[in-house]
């Protein structure tokens, strides 16, 4: 039966051995002749189904679905068998007394956040507002100067007065 009907494909050996190769990428644990052997008998089926109406040429028509028609034959024939359609077990509940490996990282970035925002109430308007355009605004030294209207050495020494201020006051309440 599978040599009459792979008959008129050229190369159907070749398509038989190119899905026994694929399928063993799969179905490892299955005797490479028998998985040869599937994979013609599939081909022979698919060759057997073909019609040339569709618009596929037979030899891509006759590689798709003789792997699936082989996959279906070693089913049949108890080689491989499909999942069991019940639900998956349960998962265990985690414990409550587990740690949450990043929530001690979130809980430390709230506190510095709080820690920045107080320390930036208690400077005064003008240094509170040479700091936002430098980082919020992203403006350099120069434009900074502009706006003020003072040299752009006045504002990098300003600028590294208050960062200066701010880590001390930061390790005065941390400590």
């Amino acid at each position: 039966m599978v040599s009459r009907e792979t008959d008129r494909v050229p190369g159907c050996g070749q398509i038989a051995v190119q899905i026994a190769a694929r399928l063993s990428h799969s179905y490892g644990w299955v005797n490479r002749d028998d998985l040869r052997g599937y994979a013609q008998l599939g081909v022979a089926l698919a060759v057997r189904k073909y019609r040339d109406d569709r618009g596929v040429s037979l030899e891509v028509f006759a590689y798709h679905k003789g792997m699936f028609l082989a996959i279906d034959e070693m089913r049949r024939d108890g080689v491989l068998r499909r999942r069991d359609a019940k639900a998956a077990p349960p998962a265990c509940a985690l414990r409550d007394d587990l740690p949450d490996p990043a929530g001690q990282r979130g809980h430390d970035a709230v506190v510095q956040r709080d820690l920045l925002a107080s320390l930036l109430g208690r400077l005064a308007p003008a240094e509170r507002h040479l700091l936002l355009m430098h980082y919020a605004q992203h403006m350099t030294f120069r434009e900074i100067a502009a706006v003020f209207r003072i040299s752009e050495s006045a504002v990098s020494l300003r600028h590294k007065a208050l960062l200066g201020r701010l880590r001390r006051a930061a390790n005065r309440q941390t400590v």
